[in-house]
């Protein structure tokens, strides 16, 4: 196997692990704010809620990284217009090795980091 099909295979393997990672967080709910004493409550939102905040600084930091692969790739992804769950559709696009091999490096180190950080915020510890 060559250097490039194991770069491959290691995308693959870590967008498969992020995905079911976030698939499991994306479910959980978090509070922002508790009950008062006029009764009433606090707002709750589900992690998915933010999925477009995640891609939108993925997005930001790509246009913004200076490696052209990952400037187009991000330009052609802002001008298809938005994407019912994106995060989930760039992970499984890096699943099914869709992604050039560039952007799978640049993106896949960004998603572990955020979704680990959810993880350890709103983790399997805490009940949604």
């Amino acid at each position: 196997m060559n250097a490039a099909a194991v770069m491959a295979d290691d995308i693959a393997r870590r967008a498969d692990e992020m995905l079911s990672l976030w698939s499991s967080l994306s479910m959980r709910h978090i509070a922002l704010g508790s009950a008062c004493a006029c009764g009433t409550g606090g707002v709750s939102l589900r992690l998915d809620d933010f999925e477009l905040d995640i891609v939108g600084y993925l997005e930001d930091a790509g246009l913004r990284s200076g490696v052209e692969e990952v400037v187009g790739f991000f330009n052609a992804l802002q001008q298809a217009g938005p994407q019912a769950q994106p995060l989930r559709s760039l992970l499984e696009d890096a699943m099914e090795e869709r992604l050039p091999e560039a952007v799978g490096e640049w993106l896949m180190p960004k998603v572990e980091r955020t979704l680990r950080s959810f993880a350890e915020l709103h983790g399997p510890g805490e009940r949604g």
